[in-house]
């Protein structure tokens, strides 16, 4: 029996420091990544504030949807992802807090291992990055 579907919101670093925000979703044999917010910076001091305030994630910050833009997850984009379950080695969990997040509510990183890479999925709000990982290793061994 398949498992239903599922998914988590999580921030992924490229380019050494800019990020971007995917829902991240189990279905049935992909893990399937839709970018639902571009940038997210913190609030800055004085004239950089008004430079950065698009960027910066308004609402529930430890509502895991106050980081998903809907009309982000409509529009098409080269950074979103499908990735075979069975192309995943590993999956870990890493309980530390990931540095520069700032006033951003996680709780630490999920590492999906694909052949010779890695991502690094921030979760943010109040999601559990563990009960995250166990399920999407579960799924991983579900599948091989």
């Amino acid at each position: 029996m398949e498992a239903s579907p599922w998914s988590f919101v999580a921030m992924e670093y490229y380019a050494l420091m800019l990020n971007r925000t995917f829902l991240v979703s189990v279905t049935g044999e992909r893990l399937v990544g839709v970018v639902c917010r571009g940038l997210t910076s913190e609030p800055g001091p004085g004239i950089f504030n008004l430079l950065v305030a698009p960027m910066v994630v308004r609402g529930d910050l430890n509502d895991p949807r106050s980081y998903v833009s809907d009309r982000r997850l409509r529009a098409s984009n080269r950074a979103n992802f499908s990735i075979d379950l069975k192309d995943v080695k590993h999956v870990r969990y890493d309980k530390r807090k990931k540095w520069g997040m700032g006033q951003y509510p996680h709780d630490g990183k999920v590492y999906v291992e694909i052949a010779d890479s890695q991502r690094e999925f921030i979760i943010l709000g109040t999601q559990s990055g563990e009960d995250i990982a166990n399920r999407l290793l579960a799924a991983v061994r579900g599948v091989c």
